[in-house]
């Protein structure tokens, strides 16, 4: 099971929900920027989950033997 985790100017808890909110959003943005800012786009085919999926396999069975991926 997976933990999801905020960032700390988001979880403050004397934030009014407004203010919590413009944080997400700024949050997000910059994340999405940072996506857009990575490099260049690439195709996203059957051929690029099927790969994707076998090195995350293949990471996952080091990891469970002690190797490192």
């Amino acid at each position: 099971m997976s933990t999801l985790t905020v960032p700390q100017e988001i979880a403050e808890p004397e934030l009014t929900e407004e203010e919590r909110q413009r944080r997400i959003t700024a949050y997000y943005e910059r994340e999405i920027q940072k996506g857009l800012d990575s490099g260049p786009p690439i195709p996203i085919t059957p051929e690029f989950w099927d790969e994707l999926n076998a090195e995350i396999k293949q990471a996952f069975h080091a990891k469970r033997r002690g190797e490192s991926a």
